[in-house]
């Protein structure tokens, strides 16, 4: 028998409108079936991003006003630097969830903003000789990455309470006769944010696009095995592969109530619960419906 292929369109429509098209779906074969799952959650990816850039959008521009009254409207790059207007001038500011940016100028003792290492999950201390990034591990520790010009960057955990002293230790350092690889050049402070914005952006797709992707194999494969080693899969009469298939369409569903779960930020659910709970509950009438077109003298489609 010629295998009837079912398109990714034709088959989401049909599993939100009932189960009769999934003897249908299992005809379709597994790499088919993976690339629908691919395109479910690139387009559930979508559909939570109508929340999530609006919301990156507002968190970068807020920073980028909050920066621009700082540190001032232009980044000036060269041999000696990355430096913001008025550079002998020592600030800092927060920055969002939760950290602070410090900048030294040439201060030779570090100032950190009052309980800064006490309630910050991370902070950006700049100067020209070197600009580091510290991350709160523990509230006892900071993972510490330091970049100086062309030079292997810096790896080291610190205790809280040697955190200054760490600093001051680098700020007092004789400088290096090494420079930047800046060509002279202004750059308005407000594109590098909107450029930091579309990269936030895009890892944030890619990431939740990959993340969505995985859950829904790990799921649907978690519960064929379970199927398999309790008989379950060979009750309904249909192999352990076309079981899977029908859980990866099963998950259709969940896929967008999830989806929308997110968009509408509501408590207590989230997209992996919702999605989780809908395969379960639809997986079985799926199921069951290819039972029946099997008792009822459907072809069997040939093993792939």
């Amino acid at each position: 028998m010629e295998k009837v292929k079912t398109g990714f369109f034709s088959a989401l429509w049909g599993v939100c409108c009932g189960t009769s098209i999934f003897p249908r779906l299992i005809r379709n074969s597994r790499t088919m079936a993976v690339w629908h799952l691919f395109l479910m959650s690139l387009l559930c990816t979508m559909v939570f991003s109508l929340r999530m850039f609006p919301q990156m959008r507002g968190e970068w521009g807020g920073f980028s006003k909050r920066y621009i009254e700082v540190f001032g409207r232009q980044l000036e790059f060269s041999e000696a630097g990355i430096r913001p207007e008025d550079e002998h001038r020592p600030r800092n500011m927060p920055l969002p969830r939760s950290g602070y940016l410090i900048y030294t100028a040439r201060e030779k003792k570090i100032t950190f903003p009052p309980e800064a290492l006490s309630t910050a999950n991370y902070l950006v201390v700049w100067n020209g000789n070197f600009i580091a990034f510290a991350v709160s591990s523990d509230r006892k520790n900071w993972d510490v990455m330091l970049r100086r010009p062309l030079r292997k960057d810096e790896r080291r955990r610190v205790e809280r309470e040697n955190l200054a002293a760490y600093f001051d230790e680098e700020l007092t350092r004789p400088n290096s006769s090494e420079s930047w690889p800046f060509s002279e050049s202004q750059i308005p402070a407000e594109d590098i944010f909107k450029m930091a914005n579309l990269v936030t952006a895009a890892g944030w797709f890619i990431g939740d696009l990959a993340v969505n992707f995985i859950l829904g194999l790990i799921c649907t494969g978690v519960f064929t095995l379970l199927g398999c080693l309790t008989g379950a899969v060979k009750a309904r009469g249909i192999t352990g592969w076309e079981y899977w298939k029908v859980g990866i369409y099963a998950g259709f569903p969940g896929m967008l109530i999830g989806s929308a779960v997110e968009v509408l930020d509501l408590p207590l659910l989230t997209y992996g619960l919702a999605y989780s709970l809908s395969l379960v509950i639809y997986w079985l009438p799926a199921v069951l419906a290819c039972s029946r077109d099997r008792g009822e003298g459907g072809d069997r489609p040939p093993a792939v």
